[in-house]
């Protein structure tokens, strides 16, 4: 037998609730709750996921939606004088006609309804219940009453209502919020059964004073949870950490010689930045699989991994920025760590390039506009330029003008952008733009450093103005550059073997 999800009254309560409620879930069933009155788990209109979200979300939607309707002050009930149904109106939420009217409005908006009583028992709160028997019963003013004091005493609906108020009071004081309940409700309902203009101050002073004191004692109790809940949270993941490292040390010690001397080996090493090089690239997996085939592994590689495999990291670096193989529990451990470490090196060496690339295109260089859009149209291509919004780029043709007139960044580009050019524009001159300097350099780079100057002095200065390497790499390269630089000289000038032979002479002991 078919089961009833959604009655039509659960409906067109929802449905009235709805504008008054921040649920985009909801929302997004509208159409389909307008469509359909009454809603079954068996309904052919009705999509999976649609069924799943009224199935665990109805009852707290319903119970959200009975807090955004309050009774009407100015009239909250009204007995239809008539004793023919043809003359009652009907119930907003059953259209059943109703003799006894409840006028309702929705808190948000003041959108009204009329609701009978059996709906006003089923689908509103229980403060509006409350209000509902007072007001039939005893005083047809008890709501406007009851506003009145509560715009004065805005804690008196949370200690009347709030089922989760105070939800980290120590259990010692349990009795107390008990006593501060019953004693404001019973001179709430006091005040609200007769009408009155003037508020119970003096009978609701000590209550509310009391309850000002337990929010103070739960909002001691819930720092001291919070820290108490954080202090153990620093416990376990300290803890996890120290495990980690021991079952990382005690893995690093049973790790066999012969596996010590694959990762330190030469070819072991060359062929995981090949591939690591690849990876950063984050290619398709077609194309990645295509450049692998000309990366030749050594036999000890090729017996722990396959292409398939290293397909999989490449896609998983791709997604993620790291390795970590879950899914390939036959791959190495220690291989997977290597590759994930290289290739996390090579994927910050990229990016820090293209960074500097771009900053130089933008602002560093002095270009005409066509070659400053050539250079941006190119770091567009790579995976680095595909990740970031196409306005940047076109910001970047006017940025240098744009500095220079005082202006900053645009706030609009991506964090970890802005960042990069601040730490770039923070290192530029008082007057005038420099290039950002690489932190690396190629022998490509370096052959036309020596091949496109007059003399070495200015080959330096052009190294120095384009690069920035570390201290002892830096006394080698220029060492090496110098050097390759005269013997370009020599040859140039044919007196390699006359400089070679004096260069002996002088060495000799």
């Amino acid at each position: 037998m078919a089961t009833t999800i959604l009655t039509p009254a659960e409906n067109r309560f929802l449905q009235l609730s709805q504008q008054a409620l921040a649920l985009p879930a909801l929302t997004r069933l509208m159409p389909l709750l307008r469509d359909h009155p009454t809603i079954k788990d068996s309904s052919d209109f009705l999509p999976r996921s649609a069924r799943a979200a009224l199935l665990e979300q109805r009852v707290d939607w319903l119970k959200l939606s009975s807090t955004a309707w309050k009774l009407l002050a100015d009239s909250p009930y009204v007995i239809n004088p008539s004793s023919q149904r043809l003359d009652w109106r009907h119930c907003a939420l059953c259209h059943k006609p109703v003799r006894y009217e409840y006028h309702v409005a929705l808190r948000a908006n003041g959108h009204k309804i009329i609701v009978g009583s059996e709906c006003v028992k089923k689908f509103m709160s229980d403060e509006m219940q409350y209000l509902m028997t007072i007001t039939t019963e005893d005083n047809i003013h008890a709501v406007a009453q009851y506003d009145d004091l509560t715009e004065h005493y805005p804690q008196v609906p949370e200690i009347l209502w709030d089922s989760v108020a105070l939800p980290n009071l120590p259990a010692a004081h349990h009795r107390r919020q008990r006593w501060v309940h019953n004693g404001t409700e019973h001179t709430v309902t006091g005040y609200l059964k007769h009408r009155q203009t003037t508020l119970p101050e003096g009978q609701l002073r000590p209550y509310l004073s009391e309850y000002d004191t337990l929010t103070a004692l739960d909002h001691k109790a819930a720092a001291a949870a919070k820290q108490a809940a954080q202090h153990r949270a620093d416990q376990e993941r300290q803890l996890a950490e120290e495990e980690s490292q021991a079952a990382w040390d005690r893995a690093q010690h049973q790790e066999s010689s012969a596996v010590q001397a694959l990762r330190a080996s030469a070819p072991y090493q060359t062929t995981l930045r090949q591939v690591a090089n690849l990876m950063a690239e984050r290619l398709p997996l077609a194309t990645f699989k295509a450049q692998l085939a000309d990366v030749t592994l050594p036999a000890q590689l090729r017996k722990l991994i396959n292409s398939y495999q290293l397909g999989v990291m490449a896609t998983e670096f791709t997604r993620s920025g790291q390795i970590t193989a879950a899914r390939l529990q036959i791959a190495p451990r220690y291989l997977v760590a290597d590759l994930d470490r290289f290739s996390q090196r090579r994927a910050q060496q990229r990016q820090r390039d293209w960074n500097d690339d771009l900053f130089n295109a933008a602002v560093g260089f002095t270009l005409t506009p066509a070659q400053r859009q050539d250079w941006l149209t190119k770091l567009q291509r790579p995976w680095e330029g595909q990740q970031v919004p196409a306005s940047v780029l076109t910001d970047c043709l006017t940025l240098r003008e744009r500095l220079t007139a005082g202006q900053t960044v645009p706030t609009t580009w991506p964090k970890n952008l802005r960042q990069a050019f601040a730490q770039r524009l923070a290192q530029q001159p008082a007057i005038g733009w420099v290039p950002a300097k690489k932190n690396h350099v190629t022998t490509a780079q370096l052959r036309q450093l020596a091949s496109n100057q007059s003399d070495f002095p200015a080959v330096a200065a052009a190294y120095h103005r384009l690069y920035a390497l570390p201290e002892d790499e830096e006394a080698v390269t220029l060492s090496a550059l110098q050097q390759a630089y005269l013997q370009m000289k020599d040859a140039q000038a044919q007196r390699t073997t006359d400089t070679q032979r004096l260069v002996q002479e002088i060495l000799k002991n």
